[in-house]
C-alpha cells in the first residue's frame, strides 16, 4: 500500500509541480492517526470510481463550467489503474482526495467520512491538534496568524520552517494537492482556515508539536503542545458568530462569520440582527461596514431578512439565472420545476423584497467587507447587493467565482463509504454571464492583515470619511 500511495501522489500532483513524499500513515506508539478502518477491495476501490464518473453525468448540472472535464476523466482514468491493491478507508481518502484541486469548485470534495465526530471522539479520548491559526502565501509559505493560549515566544507573523521535522514547503504542498475550491487562492485560504484538521489526517497527531521559526534565516525550533479543542462546542453561543459594535465617527460595524446555524441559534441571530439594528438608529448611526471575510456561506435568507431591510432602498435582483439538475431534493425544495433528473435553466426575476418605510434603515451607505473565505451564499450576498447599487463592496479581489455553484448534495461511495459532497445548480449573479468565472472585484480595495484584522475595518472606516 506505501509504494502504491506514493505512485498515486506522482501521478496526480505533477501537475502543482510539488515535490511529491510518501506520507507514513502507519500507527506507532507516538502518532496517533485517524480511524483508518477495514482494507477495501480492489475491485470496491474501482467501482468507487466509476460511481463518481456517473454522479458527474447525472447529478452534476455542468462539470464544463468549472473544470476542465477531458482532464478530469483523464485523471479519474489514472486513478482506476493505479488502484493495484486493497486499501484503507484512510488510505483511500488520501489517494481520492488528491482529485479535489481538479474539480475546482470549492462545492465540490471527496472528504474523510463523518470528519467532524472522529476528530471530537480523537479529542475525547485526549487527542492534540495543531495548536497555531496559520496563513499560506503564494509562495506556499506558512506564516502564525493565530497564537491563543500559546506561552511560547512564537508570535503573530513568524514564518514556520518545519513541523515535527518535515519542511512546510512540502506540508502545504501534500495539503494543497487534496484541496478543494474555485482557484488557487481560494484552495490556499481554506488550507489554512483548516491546516490543523488536515496535517491530523496526512501526518496525525504526535500530542506535542515541534514548530520550527524561519527568524531572519536562524531557525529556532519550539515543542508545543497541541490544542484539544474540539471542532464546536455544544454550549457555542450566538456571540460567537457575530459581533457588532459602534466605531467613531457615526459608523457601525457588524461581523457575521456564517450564514448556516442550528435551529437553536435561528431566533438568537434574527433577535440580533433586530437589536443590532435598533441600536445603531438610537446612536444615529449614518454608514455600517458588514464583515464577511471569513464567512463561507449558508441560507440567503440570513442576509435576505436579517440584512437587506436595514441596507437597502428598493427592492433589487438576487440573481440573473440559474441552471439545475432536478434531484429529488430539488423537487421537494423548489421553486424549480422540472422532470426528475432533468437540466432545467432559465432567467431568475424574483426580487429580494424591502419595504418602502422601515425607521430602522440606515441613512447612508452599506460597505460590505470581503476576504478569500468568502464563499457561497456569501458570494450571493456581494454580488446581489453590488450589482444593484445597495451596497459597496471593499477588501481585496475575492479569490472565489463571482458566479457560484450551489445547491450541495451529499453522497456515500459503495465501495470506501467515502463522502463526495457535490453541486446540482449553478447561480448567475444579476449583472450576467460574462463576470462569472471572474472573481468579485471591490469598488474599494482595502488590503488585508491577516495578523490583524482590525487594519482593515481601520482603513475601510478612514475611506468611508473620505466619500462623505
Amino acid at each position: 500500500m506505501k509504494n502504491l500511495l506514493v505512485l498515486g501522489l506522482v501521478v496526480l500532483s505533477g501537475v502543482f509541480n510539488v515535490q511529491a513524499k510518501d506520507i507514513e500513515i502507519e500507527s506507532d506508539s507516538n502518532i496517533q492517526f485517524p480511524p483508518q478502518g477495514d482494507l477495501i477491495s480492489v475491485e470496491d476501490l474501482q467501482n468507487d470510481v466509476a460511481e463518481l464518473k456517473t454522479l458527474l453525468s447525472t447529478v452534476h448540472p455542468e462539470p464544463s463550467f468549472t473544470m476542465n472535464v477531458a482532464e478530469v476523466e483523464i485523471q479519474l482514468d489514472k486513478l482506476t489503474q493505479e488502484i493495484v491493491e486493497p486499501m484503507t478507508q484512510l488510505e483511500a481518502w488520501q489517494y481520492f482526495s488528491l482529485m479535489n484541486p481538479f474539480f475546482n469548485d470549492g462545492h465540490m470534495l471527496i472528504s474523510y467520512p463523518e470528519y467532524n465526530q472522529r476528530l471530537n471522539d480523537h479529542i475525547d479520548n485526549g487527542g492534540r491538534l495543531f495548536p497555531l491559526q496559520v496563513g499560506i502565501d503564494e509562495s506556499q509559505n506558512i506564516y502564525v496568524t493565530g497564537i491563543e493560549n500559546l506561552d511560547e515566544d512564537i508570535e503573530v507573523g513568524d514564518k514556520i520552517a518545519a513541523i515535527n521535522g518535515i519542511a512546510a514547503s512540502e506540508i502545504v504542498g501534500n495539503i494543497l494537492n487534496r484541496m478543494h475550491g474555485d482557484t488557487a487562492s481560494n484552495r490556499r485560504a481554506f488550507a489554512a482556515e483548516r491546516f490543523a484538521k488536515m496535517y491530523w489526517l496526512l501526518y496525525g497527531d504526535t500530542g506535542y508539536y515541534q514548530v520550527d521559526i524561519d527568524d531572519s534565516g536562524d531557525l529556532k525550533r519550539y515543542s508545543i503542545i497541541g490544542s484539544n479543542n474540539r471542532t464546536e462546542s455544544e454550549n457555542s453561543e450566538i456571540g460567537d458568530f457575530v459581533q457588532r459594535k459602534i466605531l467613531a465617527n457615526d459608523i457601525g460595524y457588524l461581523r457575521i462569520d456564517r450564514f448556516y446555524y442550528s435551529p437553536d441559534h435561528e431566533e438568537p441571530f434574527f433577535n440580533f440582527m433586530e437589536e443590532s439594528w435598533l441600536e445603531f438608529h438610537n446612536a444615529n448611526v449614518q454608514d455600517v461596514i458588514i464583515d464577511v471575510r471569513n464567512n463561507p456561506g449558508g441560507t440567503d435568507h440570513y442576509w435576505q431578512l436579517g440584512i437587506a431591510p436595514y441596507v437597502a432602498d428598493e427592492s433589487f435582483l438576487f440573481l440573473s439565472g440559474f441552471k439545475i439538475r432536478m434531484t429529488e431534493r430539488n423537487i421537494r425544495l423548489g421553486p424549480f420545476k422540472g422532470e426528475l433528473g432533468a437540466i432545467v435553466e432559465g432567467s431568475y426575476d424574483d426580487l429580494v423584497v424591502v419595504e418602502e418605510e422601515n425607521d430602522l434603515r440606515i441613512p447612508g451607505k452599506a460597505y460590505l467587507l470581503m476576504g478569500p473565505l468568502s464563499y457561497s451564499s456569501s458570494v450571493l450576498f456581494l454580488t446581489a447587493f453590488q450589482d444593484s447599487d445597495q451596497a459597496l463592496i471593499a477588501g481585496e479581489s475575492s479569490g472565489a467565482r463571482s458566479c457560484t455553484t450551489g445547491r450541495i448534495h451529499s453522497f456515500s461511495f459503495d465501495g470506501s463509504q467515502l463522502e463526495l459532497t457535490m453541486p446540482t445548480a449553478i447561480f448567475t449573479r444579476p449583472a450576467g454571464q460574462d463576470l462569472c468565472k471572474k472573481p468579485i472585484q471591490p469598488d474599494i480595495l482595502i488590503s488585508d492583515e491577516p495578523s490583524d484584522p482590525d487594519i482593515a475595518v481601520k482603513r475601510l472606516a478612514d475611506a468611508i470619511l473620505d466619500r462623505r
